[in-house]
């Protein structure tokens, strides 16, 4: 599919003075894709130039070279006797546009013309930040193209959202697609030791994001291949191998997907006709597969079908109860570990998804067997599609980089570790890992591969789809699920039997049916479905483990590494678990747990959301195992009992009533006075030994109790029109002995994040993310997430002249001094004046999946930046503190810049990650590569 690139350069504004005689510059810009440049002219004494030049620059150009090369126009100062000075560069990444066009050329409803980008883009330099802004029109046309044998895939979309776009309904699921691509670095080449900075970060930065586009492509080509026309979840990242390389993985959920109609009044109606035409069809359906091997299943450990509908909140459910498709990977040859179903039903072809055959199961076929891997990275489901959830599957393995190793040996680590998790998977009776995740950290020659997921009984016969209003979904849309919906506390039901789980697990009687096995604690990487019963307030939980290294070097190293993550792991795990008893919540999710190595010791990190589920039995504070002697560990223990009741208070566990209650009150422990020591032999996760200093700090620290800002979930209220706001904070601080301080460090990070978000309050925290790094001998902790406001019941009356007040006076609040006692580094982003609606022209940025309070109109297209900034005036810009906090806002305002000029006005699925962060204080030198992206959409408030 060939194409053509128009580009018009129209204005400049806020340029640099490069000219000093007369405090002017006499600018030009250079339009380079591929091997073909073209020039402006030169707009003489000018800091606001005009090009008078209507011309149009034209390329044409091949459909993988559109999908792969970035468009860059370098803003030039011109010369008469010397060369010509480089000002910056815009770089233009046009996958963005390619998926409108596409869309377009395939009939979709779009703009005549083709997709066209139009508006003020800042100037980036890599050495001086962002210098001015040029106002370009970018247009891409392609030509239709039917072969079958294309490298491009224009045709599918891309979504970095953790679900169903709103506005957008699934018809079939394909099932995983991953990519993974080996090149070198520019950083390493010959090349760069003999030319400047400047050339070798931009030579890397078009190299990484060449790469990005690479691998796009490719992953699209694989779901193009299976008949589908968009990638959701979608999750990309870089690891830096030094001398060997860097390597871009993708992975994401393959589906076809179609949009939904414009909401109206006569859909209404429709969709409640369906309903009522579809209810005796589901309970046929239901009756007819009652006696199959998945009811079964359920039925012998405490499933059961309910005699009346249960209500499900914020389902955002289509009425449409058309059946998914599962395809079958052309490369599952795996006979010894993947069974292969002998029962299937009747091949069908998805319309418009470019063929292939799909797998329509039933509710009594095994054909998820039939799947290479059955992995989704998709981590929120509509209601019924959850059966049960098994628990937290991970493999992790230790590799050496060697230098020029090729793509395929690289896929091989990775797929070793999918095998080995989808074992995992069967061993608990599960049929699907669900909210899949990878994850590298490399250090010199050692490499630590991870890959993460949910053990989950999935039924493919829930409509997939979502609605942008939940108030749409009337209750005759809910009718398909009202005949055959089990009870909303069976997600939380073990999916094998009590005694023939993989290893011995505590197993408690169900407390909404009183009838099934429950495990005592549920750690999920995806997020809570909204059916399963539970307390309203939830909390952000970390837990840091370290150990020395023994060993460095290459294969000694590595060796050694590969011994102590088993002992990493235990520890990390046992501290998580105490602290969850310890905030009274039995049930952890969206559970993140990454490794970072550094040359004296090894960190591991484990973050989620803790809540209180009513299906599991409520938690005991942790026990301290002493002698009866022992003072201080009586001490230790009367302090942890009362930080666990106030904590459970704070948290308002203490109470009986639920987030949507159906079975009653939950029973709570019996006593209010604290427990004895315990001097049984028995071990568990909540008996706490004090053998060792570092267990009696360990238990002290239990023992503080520590107030967040409570983590947001669809039983708060947002502030009607307040915009959602996105911050980011990197803490650097030096790294004790035996990675002492990590754990004060990042029990720390939330505080400070509360404290300077303070002028949002009432507020609460979208599931935060963190990146725990170890350079040289600091450590180093960024977290981003999203604040968002929320309504507050005392002072409606008075909210609008209390908050015009607070605007006020605290509305120097949004950069912080650094302290002096530690090297703590704090980043928040320049955050949003608080009102009754974005400004005109404003931008939202968020890391959810949605804007709360607001209806997406439109969803554009996904985005994907990267920058490199490098500077030798780190003391100048106010140190580490100072460079970091000024990139992050550049680089915030140049996403705001692309998102308006592709015709969006929010970016939601917000990530940012650091690649690299390099610090020579001897040399006043500082480099950092930032990786953005996000889902450009427009929103209505």
């Amino acid at each position: 599919m060939p194409g053509k690139i128009k580009v018009k350069v129209l204005a400049g504004r806020n340029l640099p003075v490069m000219d000093r005689a007369s405090d002017t510059t006499d600018a030009f810009v250079e339009i380079k894709f591929g091997g073909v440049t073209h020039k402006t002219d030169v707009c003489r004494k000018s800091l606001n130039p005009q090009w008078s030049s209507t011309e149009w620059y034209r390329f044409e150009v091949d459909e993988s070279e559109l999908q792969d090369e970035p468009l860059q126009l370098r803003l030039m100062d011109h010369d008469t006797y010397s060369a010509n000075d480089a000002i910056g560069k815009v770089v233009i990444s046009l996958a963005p546009l390619l998926a409108r066009e596409a869309n377009n050329a395939n009939g979709t409803a779009g703009p005549p013309g083709g997709a066209v980008m139009s508006g003020w883009i800042p100037v980036f330099d890599t050495m001086h930040g962002i210098r001015g802004e040029l106002n370009v029109i970018v247009k891409v046309e392609l030509f239709s193209d039917f072969n079958k044998y294309k490298t491009s895939s224009c045709g599918v979309q891309f979504f970095h959202c953790p679900m169903i776009p709103p506005g957008y309904r699934a018809t079939a699921i394909h099932g995983f697609v991953e990519e993974l691509i080996v090149n070198d670095d520019p950083e390493y080449q010959w090349i760069d030791k003999i030319r400047t900075p400047r050339a070798s970060n931009e030579a890397r930065q078009v190299a990484f994001i060449n790469l990005s586009n690479q691998v796009q492509r490719l992953v699209g080509l694989k779901a193009a291949e299976l008949g589908a026309n968009a990638v959701v979840g979608y999750q990309q990242d870089f690891d830096l191998e030094g001398e060997a390389g860097v390597v871009a993985r993708a992975i994401g959920t393959a589906v076809s997907i179609t949009p939904l109609p414009t909401p109206s009044v006569p859909v209404n109606i429709t969709c409640t006709q369906q309903s009522e035409r579809e209810r005796d069809r589901e309970k046929e359906r239901c009756d007819k597969d009652k006696g199959s091997p998945r009811h079964a299943r359920h039925e012998s450990y405490g499933g059961k079908e309910p005699v009346g509908s249960v209500t499900v909140q914020n389902a955002s459910l289509n009425s449409s109860s058309t059946p998914l498709g599962i395809h079958r990977r052309s490369s599952d040859s795996d006979l010894s570990v993947t069974p292969k179903g002998s029962s299937l039903n009747a091949l069908a072809g998805i319309p418009g998804s470019g063929g292939g055959a799909i797998l329509r199961p039933s509710m009594n076929s095994n054909n998820l067997e039939m799947l290479e891997y059955p992995f989704l990275t998709m981590t929120e489901y509509p209601p019924g599609f959850i059966v049960h959830i098994g628990g937290t599957v991970c493999a992790r393995s230790v590799k050496l980089v060697d230098a020029g190793g090729e793509s395929p040996a690289r896929a091989a680590w990775w797929a070793e570790l999918r095998t080995e998790l989808r074992a995992h998977a069967r061993a608990l009776r599960c049929t699907a890992v669900l909210a899949y995740s990878e994850r590298a950290a490399v250090r010199e020659d050692v490499c630590v591969l991870s890959a993460s997921g949910t053990a989950a009984v999935i039924n493919l016969d829930c409509g997939f789809s979502t609605l942008e209003e939940p108030s749409l979904l009337t209750t005759g849309s809910r009718n398909a699920l009202d005949e055959c919906e089990i009870e909303p506390c069976s997600i939380a039901h073990v999916p094998y039997s009590p005694g023939a789980g993989p290893y011995r697990a505590e197993l408690s009687t169900c407390g909404g049916c009183r009838r099934a096995r429950v495990p005592t604690v549920l750690l999920a990487t995806c997020a809570k479905p909204n059916r399963l019963t539970s307390y309203a307030k939830a909390v952000t939980l970390t837990a840091v483990a370290a150990r020395c290294r023994r060993a460095v070097g290459a294969e000694a190293g590595a060796r050694d590494l590969s011994d102590q993550l088993p002992f990493l792991e235990y520890e990390l795990h046992k501290l998580l678990l105490a602290k969850l008893r310890m905030q009274g919540a039995n049930a952890i999710f969206a559970l993140q747990t990454q490794i970072a190595i550094g040359e004296r010791c090894v960190m591991a990190l484990a973050s989620g959301t803790a809540v209180r589920l009513g299906a599991l039995p409520p938690p005991t504070p942790p026990r301290i195992k002493a002698s009866e002697n022992d003072k201080n560990a009586i001490e230790i223990q009367k302090a942890l009992w009362d930080t666990f009741t106030a904590n459970k208070t704070a948290n308002g566990y203490d109470l009986g009533s639920q987030e949507h209650s159906t079975n009653g009150v939950l029973p709570e422990i019996e006593g209010d006075e604290a427990p004895v020591l315990d001097l049984c032999a028995d071990k568990d996760a909540c008996v706490l030994e004090l053998d060792e200093a570092e267990d009696v700090e360990t238990a002290k620290a239990l023992a503080i109790r520590r107030s967040h800002m409570q983590v947001f979930t669809s039983m708060l209220r947002p502030a009607p029109a307040a915009p959602p706001h996105a911050f980011m904070q990197v803490w650097r601080a030096r790294l004790g002995s035996q990675g002492s301080g990590a754990e004060r460090l990042v029990a720390s990070a939330l505080t400070g994040a509360a404290y300077k978000l303070r002028r949002l309050q009432p507020a609460a925290l979208a599931a935060p993310s963190f990146q725990l790094e170890l350079p040289e001998d600091e450590i180093q902790l960024v977290v981003s997430g999203t604040a968002i406001p929320l309504c507050d019941p005392s002072k409606i009356e008075h909210s609008n002249g209390a908050e015009k007040d607070g605007a006020t006076v605290e509305g120097d609040d949004d950069i912080f001094a650094l302290d002096e006692e530690q090297l703590v580094k704090v980043t928040p982003e320049v955050v949003e004046d608080k009102n009754n609606g974005p400004a005109a022209g404003r931008v939202s940025l968020t890391t959810l999946s949605t804007v709360e309070g607001t209806k997406i109109a439109r969803r554009v297209c996904s985005l994907r930046l990267l920058f490199v900034r490098e500077t030798t005036a780190v003391r100048e810009l106010g140190g580490l503190s100072g460079f970091l906090h000024t990139f992050t806002c550049e680089v915030l305002a140049i996403v705001r810049a692309y998102t308006a000029a592709l015709g969006g006005n929010a970016l939601t699925s917000l990530y940012l990650a650091h690649l690299l962060l390099h610090n020579n204080a001897h040399k006043n030198q500082g480099q950092c590569l930032l990786s953005v992206g996000g889902d450009v959409v427009h929103i209505t408030y």
